[in-house]
């Protein structure tokens, strides 16, 4: 899975729009489209702000990587842990 796959998994699972992601890192819409249909490549820069913009995936963003015992998880974690916690409550 490369950065942009998990981009896309990110909106996915957090039920992101383009508006908003667009919004929440300063990145132009007509650039993201671009990006996300693969008409152009994925900046350093945008990395950097969408992790900066969901500070607890940024290693996941960038290296696909999880350091949950520095707060660093992936969208699919945050999940898990939450379905864990519905489960103690039912």
């Amino acid at each position: 899975m490369n950065v942009l796959d998990r981009v896309r998994l990110l909106r996915t699972m957090e039920g992101i729009s383009y508006v908003e992601l667009c919004e929440r890192t300063g990145i132009d819409k007509k650039r993201l489209e671009n990006v996300i249909n693969e008409k152009a490549k994925i900046r350093h820069e945008e990395i950097e702000a969408i992790g900066k913009a969901w500070p607890e995936y940024m290693l996941w963003i960038a290296y696909g990587i999880e350091k949950p015992e520095m707060g660093q998880i992936s969208p699919m974690t945050k999940k898990s842990l939450g379905d864990l916690g519905a489960q103690g409550r039912a």
